[in-house]
């Protein structure tokens, strides 16, 4: 017991803290510190766990960068996918005047909702050929055309169209054009909601004399629409038929009293 506190020694402070010589950093002759035995099996321990201490430091280290570099490769990969995405391409309108000139319009940037003028004459388009019937058949297949780029599959408004076109001989305008015609003269076309617009014509039917067959009937319709923008599905003939991108979601016709 004597011996044992041989090794012991106080704090300056008065405290009875002790402080064990072989926790020294200080080195001694043959590597070892204060205390430390000179057994050369604990020394060779000692080696060993101070290198694998520190290769496992070292690891962890490198860890740590390989994830690093791992995120900063997926976040740089995503920038350049979200870069590659947008267009780089910038429209330039211009205009050619009678003398030939050309005259700078400006980029094209973003569409403007469509003018209320040019929303009506859409609609109003799309009943007049809808209804229309006439013998030239290049100029009928055109109108029928020009109805279908203004529906889309999902809404109700083509089950109606389809109907009306194939439904009877009466209603098939390629079937009525063997025998008779029918004119359309658009009167008003008058919005009655945001999304729904009135429409009213005088309808004729002519025999293929020319006679009338049918005198001019009032008729009325409401007519749902709405707009989309422009996807890369639509194709080159499906703009020019329908530019404004404006779709008939719903419709009704009838006489009026």
């Amino acid at each position: 017991m004597v011996e044992a506190w041989k090794d012991v020694k106080y704090i300056t402070g008065g405290e009875k803290s002790l402080q064990d010589e072989r926790q020294s950093q200080v080195q001694v002759e043959g590597g070892r510190r204060t205390g430390e035995s000179a057994n050369p099996y604990l020394s060779a321990r000692r080696t060993w766990n101070e290198l694998m201490q520190a290769q496992v430091a070292s690891r962890r280290s490198w860890e740590m960068i390989a994830i690093l570099c791992l995120l900063i490769a997926l976040a740089s990969v995503g920038g350049i996918a979200y870069v590659g995405s947008q267009s780089k391409f910038i429209p330039f309108l211009y205009h050619i005047d009678p003398q030939g000139h050309a005259l700078a319009i400006g980029p094209v940037e973003q569409a403007s909702p469509a003018d209320p003028r040019v929303l009506a004459s859409a609609i109003g388009d799309f009943i007049a050929n809808a209804r229309l019937v006439t013998v030239d058949a290049a100029l009928q297949r055109k109108a029928v055309y020009h109805v279908y780029a203004m529906l889309n599959e999902q809404d109700p408004a083509t089950g109606k169209m389809n109907h009306w076109m194939n439904g009877t001989e009466d209603s098939n305008p390629f079937t009525r054009a063997e025998t008779e015609t029918v004119t359309v003269d658009i009167s008003t076309v008058l919005p009655q909601t945001p999304d729904t617009w009135e429409v009213t014509w005088l309808e004729s039917v002519w025999d293929r004399k020319g006679e009338v067959k049918i005198p001019p009937v009032p008729m009325r319709a409401l007519v749902t629409v709405y707009r989309t923008e422009p996807s890369a599905t639509v194709t080159e003939e499906e703009l020019r038929r329908n530019p404004l991108s404006v779709y008939v979601r719903d419709f009704s016709w009838s006489k009026q009293l």
